[in-house]
């Protein structure tokens, strides 16, 4: 194979033989600038040969220094982002394209990016992102928390915007192409956040699709390596423009219980559920969800244009991610029309609230946290009812409650 690394993975009860590609392991010192891999270097065997693995540095303005990885398993594409902790930057899939248009066009490197600015707002300079974790140490709203510092006292403190992961750069990043079916290819890397006196999070992460599928997969752990009891939270911010979100698009999903999170989300609660048009000035309504899932704990959200001909579904399991988010923002095209689809360990409000309803995992050392989500596309009328079908069978034998107001058990009052 042209002299290119190769080894063998575990996948379930047997050994895959897969090719692999270390790209960064800041420990050994290992980086590769620029590096491709496709079925002209790699013949995998597979029905499609136009898969390619393309990873690359990007140059100039506040892009400098931003790594990326282009995975094409052929009909679908996404750009992982090892520089802004392994997040999703944009996607395709058979030419539809997966993500939003953000008012911060260039991807953003790390160090251009003050969390504290604006009052702990700093996150969204460098907010563009399909897929963007929020976390670890903390997600949600910026709020007032209590830390203990290096002398062993309490002190307050502002925690920022959604946290820190999503601008820590990976510390190991690898690329893999699996040998036999169903031939998944992918990458996968490592990132901590951890401070002297503080938390010590490891994010190990495989975000992979198979050759000719219409999904993908992120598979997450997160570790506590620290000597001591670490809080984590963990939310998947899913976003979408247009040509999945227009005016007449619907979010389905198998409701227990929704909640608004504020007066501004009570405005629209009776129609939550469905989205207008581009509209300047529009100020973002938030909903708190409770879902419904199999026996097995699974549930599934679906996103779909008005004639349902384009749909986006988000399958993940309750017992890891028990609780979901829909941010709805609709302004102007120049301003960011986009919804957030947020399956979550939490709600994102400030960590304080969020413990005091315990709603905040407590990790032991070396202890660890695994999640995973799969986000499916589904083009055309039968795709999408398949998953409308799904979901209707679980809510058949529910009614949803809806409170029109806040509530205390989801919100702060």
């Amino acid at each position: 194979m042209m002299g290119l690394d190769c080894n063998c993975e575990t996948r379930g009860p047997r050994k895959v033989r897969a090719f692999e590609k270390v790209l960064t392991d800041v420990q050994r010192e290992i980086y590769v600038e620029n590096w491709r891999i496709s079925g002209e270097e790699l013949d995998i065997g597979a029905e499609s040969d136009g898969w390619h693995i393309d990873k690359r540095r990007l140059l100039g303005g506040l892009s400098d220094g931003v790594d990326v990885v282009e995975v094409n398993s052929g009909r679908l594409s996404f750009v992982v982002v090892p520089t802004r902790g392994m997040g999703i930057w944009k996607g395709t899939f058979d030419g539809c394209f997966l993500g939003w248009d953000s008012p911060v066009k260039e991807l953003v490197h790390p160090s251009y990016v003050n969390l504290e600015d604006r009052g702990g707002l700093g996150w969204l300079s460098g907010f563009n992102e399909w897929v963007v974790r929020c976390g670890l140490e903390s997600n949600g709203a910026p709020g007032e928390d209590l830390i203990v510092d290096n002398v062993g006292n309490k002190k307050s403190v502002r925690l920022p915007l959604h946290g820190r992961i999503a601008n820590t750069p990976a510390s190991e990043v690898r690329a893999f192409v699996g040998l036999e079916p169903p031939f998944e290819l992918g990458v996968r890397g490592v990132v901590y956040e951890r401070s002297m006196f503080g938390p010590s999070l490891k994010l190990s992460t495989s975000i992979t699709s198979e050759i000719g599928d219409n999904c993908i997969k992120i598979s997450d752990v997160i570790e506590n390596v620290g000597g001591v009891p670490a809080e984590m939270q963990l939310l998947y911010h899913c976003n979408y423009g247009m040509p999945f979100l227009e005016n007449g698009a619907r979010l389905i999903a198998p409701l227990r219980r929704v909640a608004p999170r504020d007066r501004r989300a009570s405005e629209g609660v009776e129609e939550f559920d469905s989205f207008g048009p581009p509209q300047a000035g529009f100020v973002e309504q938030v909903y708190f969800f409770e879902l419904l899932g199999d026996g097995e704990g699974r549930t599934r959200v679906l996103l779909t244009n008005k004639d349902e001909t384009k749909a986006t579904s988000i399958s993940f399991s309750l017992r890891q991610l028990p609780h979901f988010t829909l941010w709805k923002n609709t302004a102007s095209l120049s301003d960011g029309y986009v919804v957030g689809l947020e399956p979550a360990t939490n709600f994102p409000n400030p960590r304080r609230f969020e413990r005091e309803r315990g709603r905040v995992i407590n990790l032991k050392p070396r202890e660890n946290y695994a999640a995973e989500v799969v986000i499916a596309v589904h083009l055309g009328k039968e795709e999408a009812q398949g998953v409308k079908d799904w979901i209707k069978n679980l809510q058949d034998a529910v009614k949803p409650k809806v409170f029109k107001n806040p509530t205390s058990e989801f919100s702060p009052m």
